[in-house]
């Protein structure tokens, strides 16, 4: 006798209970699967921490990265809402320029006078809206030999940190219908304490960038500093400028001294043992345009300047002091750039390549590595590397490339690649 329809299906349909089985099963496995999609993604992503001084430029950097790689250019509304900000910088300036002529007692050019006194007046008045007749004394000031001068050798007035790029736009900042751009934004200073992330792809890098802005208390490094281990570089961003300011809580040692100390408590954090340095090394125009005023030696009197190539024994001194402090011994790259002079694509095209080579030799299985040094291996290949990253270029070069590349961000006198040790 045949089994009827109805004894068949209950024979082979399943219980309730191994519906629950399966499903349960079905939900391991799609977790299992989403977890692996999530260590493969973090075995591949390119992890940065970007850390420096307030006005380092590494700010500056995580905007136009964003930007220009990430979310893109903020709308005109958007951008209205930093109006008032610039204008801050602009009085912020005209305060600096007026109080850098009385301290330092400095005659101007008597055509320049009426000048003077239209900025004295302005800072009085308090109006939000500048004059034509601010801006051509803004302009004539900043644009003066005499004031050139004296701003090049100070070190005791505090001017905004892009002051150049700010006097330049004086003209567009005032008239009647500014919109700021997205050069001025980046510019301003929108300092916050704490941690800052950024996620973009960078062509076959996906990126995943943390910008550690402000002191951080150790008990708090403690805490979280698991997150930024096994990043793919620390980039330390360090303003150049500062050599010749003197730290008043430190007996009036240079300024850049705490820099140094302050590299050296990040570089040598076990979570980076596995990391390589990108040491950007900023305002170098400023640097450079200072020690002639300013001697290196005065501030570091163990400094003997090479008198036939000062500048690029100044350079090799200041790269000495900051590789001294890397007591890891981990590769360091060396760039020295002027931030405020361009949105830096050339610099970032270097980075990236350079960033790309870094996280290539950090997949490789570990017994190829065993053996490399830092030194002249460790330098990205020339065929794969703009000619501006070359460790080593020729004196006459070197300044022929520097005064091409003076209206640029990116100074070519850079890439320096090699493996820090303790001081003796």
């Amino acid at each position: 006798m045949k089994p009827s329809r109805s004894d068949l299906e209950g024979a082979i349909s399943p219980s309730d209970e191994e519906y629950e089985q399966h499903a349960a099963a079905d939900r391991s496995e799609a977790i299992d699967r989403a977890l692996q999609r999530a260590a493969d993604s973090l075995q591949h992503e390119t992890k940065l921490v970007l850390v420096g001084g307030v006005n380092s430029g590494k700010d500056l950097i995580m905007h136009q990265l964003k930007v220009l790689y990430a979310e893109g250019y903020y709308s005109a509304e958007e951008r209205m809402k930093y109006r008032y900000q610039v204008y801050q910088v602009v009085y912020a300036l005209i305060h600096s320029i007026t109080t850098l002529l009385k301290d330092t007692g400095v005659i101007l050019p008597a055509e320049l006078n009426p000048d003077f006194a239209v900025l004295l007046h302005e800072l009085d008045a308090g109006t939000e809206n500048m004059t034509p007749e601010v801006v051509k004394a803004i302009t004539r000031i900043w644009s003066c030999s005499e004031f050139a001068r004296i701003y090049v050798k100070n070190f005791e007035i505090d001017f905004p940190q892009y002051a150049p790029y700010f006097a330049q736009e004086v003209p567009r900042i005032a008239e009647e219908d500014y919109i700021p751009i997205e050069a001025d934004i980046i510019r301003l200073n929108q300092s916050m304490r704490g941690i800052k992330e950024l996620r973009f792809n960078w062509d076959e890098l996906d990126v995943h960038l943390f910008n550690i802005k402000g002191y951080v208390p150790q008990h708090f490094r403690e805490r979280w500093f698991h997150q930024l281990e096994g990043a793919t570089s620390l980039v330390y961003t360090v303003d150049m400028s500062l050599y010749d300011k003197p730290n008043a809580k430190r007996g009036g040692e240079s300024l850049l001294l705490s820099e140094v100390a302050a590299f050296e408590s990040w570089v040598n954090e076990p979570a980076f043992a596995g990391s390589s340095i990108i040491l950007i090394l900023n305002n170098f125009n400023r640097f450079i345009g200072k020690m002639p005023y300013s001697p290196l030696e005065k501030m570091f009197p163990d400094y003997i300047p090479n008198e036939s190539d000062p500048e690029g024994s100044a350079r090799q001194y200041i790269l000495r002091r900051f590789k001294n402090m890397n007591h890891q011994g981990l590769p360091i790259y060396s760039f020295w750039v002027d931030l405020d002079s361009s949105d830096n694509k050339q610099l970032y095209e270097a980075l990236k390549i350079t960033i790309a080579q870094i996280q290539q030799r950090k997949g490789m299985p570990e017994r190829s590595r065993a053996g490399t040094t830092a030194t002249e291996s460790s330098v990205p290949s020339t065929k794969s590397l703009p000619h501006m990253l070359r460790p080593s270029r020729s004196r006459s070069l070197s300044k022929l490339k520097l005064q091409n590349e003076q209206s640029k961000g990116f100074d070519p006198m850079l890439g320096e690649s090699s493996k820090g040790s303790s001081p003796r």
